[in-house]
Order: C-alpha cells, then sequence, then structure tokens
C-alpha cells in the first residue's frame, strides 16, 4: 500500500497543527479585546454549566395526584419548547405509604423560577417543601474538545477522501482506504452526537420531583383492627399449614405402625391354638 502512508502522516501533521480544544480556546478566551482609548477590557469566557434541581414535597395521602396534575399544568402553560415532561409514576394503596416522583427538562433560563412556581403550586394545595437541591456542572472543557475533535475528524475525512479520490491502485488498497474513511466519518459523526447532547444539557436543565404523603393513604378508626384481623388470619392460615404438613409426613409411618400392630395381634391369637 504505497499510498496509505501518505495518509498517516496527514492525520499525524493535522493532530500536530490543530492545537488542542483546550489550548485554543483558552488562548482565544484570554485574547483581551482591543481596548478603547483610555481604557481597558478583558474578554471573559462564560462558563457553560448544566444544571440538576431535586425537590421533595409533602402532601396529603389523596393529595399527590392533584399535586402532580398542578405541576404538568405548569410545564404546560410555558409550552412544549421550554418544558418536557420526562418521566412520571405514583405509588401507594392500602396501609401503605403513597408516594410519587417526576422528571421534567425545562428550559435553563426559566429553571430557577419555575422551581419557585412549583414550590408555590404545592403550598396552594396544603403541601410544603421539605428538600430543595442544585447540581451544577462545568462542561465547558468537553464542549471545546469536543469542537476540537469534530475540526480534526472533518479535516481528516476531506483529505482522506480527496486521496482516495485521486489515486489509483490494488483493489485491497482501496477497500482499506474506504475503511479508513468510513472509521473517521464514523469517529466525527459520534463526536458531533456527543457534542449536541452537551449542548442540550446546558439548554436543559432538570428538575427530579419527589413527592411523599403525610400519612398512611388508608387511614381511620377502623385501620388497625383491619389490619389485626389480617394478620390473624394469616397466622391462623399458617398454623393449619403446619398441623396438614405434619400430617403428611407421619401418614405412611402411621399406617406402617398400624399394619405391624394388626399384625402382632392376630399372631399373638393363633399362638395359644398352636
Amino acid at each position: 500500500m504505497r499510498w496509505l502512508p501518505l495518509a498517516f502522516l496527514l492525520l499525524a501533521a493535522c493532530s500536530q497543527n490543530q492545537p488542542s480544544g483546550t489550548a485554543a480556546d483558552a488562548a482565544s478566551s484570554a485574547q483581551p479585546a482591543t481596548p478603547a482609548a483610555g481604557a481597558s477590557a478583558v474578554t471573559v469566557a462564560v462558563p457553560r454549566i448544566a444544571y440538576i434541581y431535586r425537590l421533595g414535597f409533602t402532601v396529603g395521602a389523596d393529595g399527590i395526584a392533584a399535586a402532580q396534575k398542578a405541576h404538568l399544568a405548569l410545564c404546560d402553560k410555558v409550552g412544549a419548547g421550554r418544558c418536557q415532561l420526562i418521566a412520571l409514576n405514583r405509588s401507594g394503596g392500602d396501609g401503605s405509604y403513597a408516594g410519587g416522583t417526576m422528571t421534567l427538562k425545562v428550559a435553563s433560563s426559566i429553571a430557577r423560577p419555575f422551581t419557585e412556581k412549583l414550590t408555590q403550586a404545592i403550598a396552594g394545595s396544603g403541601g410544603r417543601a421539605v428538600s430543595n437541591a442544585v447540581e451544577a456542572e462545568d462542561v465547558s472543557k468537553a464542549i471545546v474538545d469536543t469542537e476540537a475533535r469534530i475540526r480534526q475528524r472533518a479535516i481528516l475525512v476531506e483529505r482522506l477522501t480527496a486521496i482516495l479520490r485521486n489515486r489509483d491502485g490494488k483493489v485491497a488498497d482501496l477497500v482499506e482506504a474506504e475503511r479508513s474513511v468510513a472509521t473517521a466519518q464514523e469517529e466525527l459523526d459520534q463526536a458531533r452526537g456527543w457534542l449536541a447532547e452537551l449542548q442540550t444539557r446546558v439548554a436543559l436543565s432538570t428538575i427530579h420531583i419527589d413527592y411523599a404523603a403525610t400519612a398512611p393513604a388508608a387511614d381511620g378508626f377502623f385501620a388497625p383492627v383491619g389490619e389485626t384481623i389480617r394478620e390473624s388470619g394469616s397466622l391462623f392460615a399458617l398454623s393449619v399449614r403446619g398441623v396438614l404438613t405434619l400430617l403428611i409426613i407421619a401418614a405412611p409411618w402411621i399406617a406402617i405402625g398400624g399394619l405391624g400392630l394388626w399384625g402382632w395381634r392376630r399372631w399373638r391369637r393363633r399362638e395359644p391354638m398352636a
């Protein structure tokens, strides 16, 4: 393969000539803008942050569904372009505490005031907030590195494609060259997908909401009585099961003992006659 070393040389030259994403962008970010006369200005790179909000609320045992409905109404009100429902579940029943969760994706520009509206909606329905946490992840370096990788791979794909288009050679060499182009293109597509995911995490903040009931769903004077009756019935069923198991195990031995006793009595009756 006479021309494949040239492709690898191109890859090495591309890697050497292209500065790392972090260094290149850091240098451009650190380059001060041209100051006006008598004034100095410094360009500061704004970090790109991905936020995750975690909220916890307590409401009445029968109020979780209403609270989730109120929060969904707030999400629908701001529009599908700025609020999206990701997950929703609700659990609970007789004799257990009810609960639920909800996950939303909200435009970062309105995420903080939106969480305040969620809290106000809970307060209006008789509930209260019990936890509030914010997680922030700086993805600036990951975005810069990914953008640099995209530029490098785009140049590599372009050059390898040009070499493949203008060169003649053996079929095996051409097939290997096509595989190299396909591999570089796949890496380019993966980098573009990862960049889009990072940008989405910055543009849309994640809000996790936990709902908990303040009392069991099955409440009232007769709830403990019913629970006691159910427990007593379960114990009685277990005792009957134990007795039946013992009888089934002992039945063959009882039968054998009965046959032995019957045979011994018959033998005792016949002995004097002999």
